[in-house]
C-alpha cells in the first residue's frame, strides 16, 4: 500500500537543518547520481559464510548470489544461480547451474566454487558457524562445470532454504579464513568502495548478473544511527530510501512532507510475550489464557504502531506458505480474563480496588520504545488484577537473563521467521538451555510437549511440501492452545522513499531484493532515445 505525502510549511525548518548533514557527505561528481539508502546499524562484514548483523546481511544479499533465493513473497525458495534442482530421493539432489555464470571479476562460476563454498564451512581453517551444512553432506559429486550431485546423510527439509547462502569464489578465497577485500560475488551489485570509518559502502550494478543487470547504476549505503538525522536526510533530499528505520512516532512528519512516499507491506517479523513455565503460577494454562485475553493488542497497534502491524496467531505470518489461520485466538476480553483467574483460584482480594491478585516481573531491554510497550501492557494487565513490575536492562544483561531462564515474562522479536524449522529451535524440549550452556537452544521458557517434539522432528525431515505443511498446521494448533507464548503482532515493513522512485518492493524478510528492479522516473525535460 502506498501513501502519497502532502506538503506543510512547518517542515521547512527540518529541511534547513540538513545542511549540517549534507556538508559532511561525499559530493564527488561521480557519486552525485547514486541511489542513497540509509541504514540504522553498522556494516560489519561481507562474507556470506559468517552470520553478521542485519545491515551486513542485507548488503551480502546484493553482492552475493545463492543457488536459490529466499527473498520471495511467501518464503518459498526460488532458483537463482541454479537453473534446475531435481530431488531424486529424500537425500539426493541433482543440481544444474545456469551456463555462462561469472563472478564480478569476470572469473567463471562453476560447480567447483559451489563445492568449495559448501564443503569447506566445517574445515579447521574456515570453522564457520554454518559448519553444520558441511557435516550434513555425505558426498558432493561434480559431473562437469555446470552439473553436480549432493547427497545428504539423512533427509533434511530446510536444505533447499540453506542453499540460499551466497557462493564465494574459490580462486580468491581458498586458503584464507575469510574472503579478501575487495569483496567479489555473483549478485546483482558489485562492491566498489567502503569509507575508512566503514559507515558508507558503495555498490555498482553488475552487467552479467544471472537475472539481468539492475536499472540503478550505483547504490550508496550510509549508516546513520540517530533517528532524527535519518529523518532530516530524507526531508532534505540527501537520501532516497529508508526501510524499517523511521520510528512509528515520527511517521506523521513523513506523511506531511512534500516529495516523500510511504510504502508498507506485511512482514515475517514476529513479536511475542514469553512465559517462563518453570514458575508455578504460569504453569496454569488458565493464567496464561487470562493474560492473553487481558492484552488489548489492537489498541497497542493503533496507538503505538500507528496501525503498522498485524495481529499474530503464531510465529508464522499470514502470507507464509506454512501459515495456519485456523487456530485458537485471544481477542481482548477483560471479563473472560477475570473469570479464568477466578477459576484458577486467584481471586481479586478487593474487587476493582488497588490490590492485585498476584505480581509478576516483565523483563525487557532498555530500548525506549520497548520499555514504553512493556509499561502499556503492564497497565492493561492491572485492569484484571495482575500486578506487573517492568524491569529494563542493557541488552547484554537482559539477554543473558532470558537465556538463563531468569525471568517471569519477557517480550522479544524474531526479525524474520522464514523457515518453519525454527519451531524446533524454539519449542523442542531438547532445546531448553541449561545452566552450563545457556545457548543450547531457544526454548527459554522450558516448554515441553511430547507430541510437539515428535511433530517437530518429523517437520525437519519431511521434504514433501504439502505433507510438511500438514505437520506445521498441527504444531501451530497445539501451540496456540497451550500458549507457551502470547503471540502479539507482525510489524509491517515500512519503506520511506523519495517521490519518483519506481518499482521498489519490500519482501516479508525485509531484505533489499527490491533494489534489483528499482528505477528512478525520468527527470522533467528528459526524453527517450526514440522521442522526436
Amino acid at each position: 500500500m502506498v501513501h502519497r505525502a502532502q506538503p506543510i510549511p512547518g517542515i521547512l525548518l527540518l529541511i534547513l537543518m540538513t545542511s549540517l548533514l549534507i556538508s559532511c557527505e561525499d559530493k564527488s561528481p561521480s557519486h552525485q547520481n547514486d541511489f542513497v539508502v540509509l541504514l540504522d546499524a553498522s556494516i560489519n562484514g561481507f562474507d556470506p559464510r559468517f552470520p553478521v548483523g542485519d545491515s551486513s546481511a542485507k548488503l551480502i544479499g546484493l553482492i552475493h548470489a545463492g543457488l536459490v533465493s529466499t527473498d520471495t513473497p511467501n518464503g518459498k525458495p526460488e532458483l537463482e544461480l541454479a537453473k534446475a534442482i531435481h530431488q531424486r530421493s529424500d537425500t539426493v539432489y541433482d543440481i544444474e547451474l545456469h551456463p555462462g555464470l561469472t563472478f564480478h571479476d569476470g572469473h567463471p562460476l562453476t560447480a567447483s566454487d559451489v563445492e568449495y563454498t559448501l564443503m569447506e564451512l566445517g574445515s579447521d581453517l574456515i570453522s564457520s558457524p554454518l559448519a553444520g551444512m558441511t557435516r550434513r553432506i555425505k558426498s558432493f559429486t561434480i559431473h562437469d562445470d555446470l552439473h553436480f550431485t549432493i547427497e545428504l546423510n539423512e533427509p533434511r527439509a530446510p536444505f533447499l532454504v540453506e542453499l540460499s547462502m551466497g557462493i564465494v569464489p574459490k580462486h580468491l578465497c581458498d586458503g584464507l579464513k575469510q574472503c579478501p577485500a575487495p569483496h567479489v560475488g555473483a549478485g546483482p551489485f558489485q562492491f566498489a568502495e567502503q569509507s575508512q570509518d566503514q559507515h558508507t559502502v558503495r555498490l555498482t550494478a553488475f552487467d552479467d548478473y544471472v537475472q539481468g543487470k539492475p536499472s540503478l547504476p550505483a547504490l550508496s549505503f550510509r549508516v546513520v544511527k540517530d533517528d532524527n538525522t535519518r529523518l532530516i536526510a530524507l526531508l532534505g533530499k540527501s537520501a532516497d530510501l529508508v526501510q524499517n528505520a523511521v520510528s512509528p512516532l515520527m511517521l506523521p512528519v513523513v506523511e506531511d512532507a512534500e516529495g516523500l512516499v510511504i510504502q508498507k507491506d506485511q512482514s515475517f517479523k514476529y513479536t511475542y510475550l514469553a512465559f517462563n513455565l518453570r514458575r508455578e503460577i504460569l504453569q496454569d494454562l488458565r493464567v496464561r489464557q487470562a493474560i492473553a485475553y487481558a492484552l488489548d493488542r489492537e489498541s497497542i497497534i493503533k496507538h503505538k504502531y500507528r496501525g503498522l502491524a498485524q495481529l499474530s496467531t503464531g510465529m508464522l505470518a499470514p502470507g507464509h506458505w506454512a501459515y495456519n489461520p485456523d487456530v485458537a485466538r485471544y481477542d481482548y476480553d477483560i471479563e473472560k480474563a477475570k473469570k479464568l483467574l477466578d477459576e484458577a483460584g486467584y481471586t481479586d482480594p478487593d474487587g476493582d480496588g488497588p490490590q492485585m491478585r498476584f505480581e509478576l516481573e516483565l523483563k525487557v531491554s532498555s530500548n525506549k520504545f520497548r520499555r514504553a510497550l512493556a509499561q502499556l501492557m503492564a497497565n492493561q494487565l492491572a485492569r484484571v488484577g495482575i500486578g506487573i513490575k517492568v524491569r529494563s536492562y542493557e541488552w547484554g544483561t537482559y539477554f543473558h537473563d532470558v537465556k538463563s531462564g531468569n525471568f517471569d515474562l519477557t517480550t522479544l522479536q524474531w526479525p524474520s521467521v522464514l523457515e518453519p524449522s525454527l519451531y524446533h529451535w524454539v519449542f523442542h524440549s531438547s532445546n531448553i538451555p541449561s545452566p552450563d550452556n545457556v545457548s543450547a537452544g531457544a526454548n527459554r521458557g522450558a516448554y515441553r510437549n511430547e507430541e510437539v517434539d515428535h511433530l517437530l522432528e518429523d517437520g525437519m525431515i519431511e521434504t514433501d511440501l504439502e505433507k510438511r505443511k500438514q505437520i506445521y498446521d498441527r504444531i501451530q494448533e497445539i501451540l496456540a492452545s497451550e500458549l507457551p507464548y502470547v503471540s502479539l503482532w507482525h510489524e509491517d515493513n515500512v519503506a520511506v522513499l523519495r517521490q519518483g522512485i519506481k518499482g521498489y518492493i519490500t519482501t516479508p524478510n525485509a531484505r533489499f531484493e527490491g533494489l534489483k528492479v528499482t528505477s528512478r522516473a525520468k527527470a522533467q525535460g528528459e526524453h527517450n532515445d526514440t522521442a522526436q
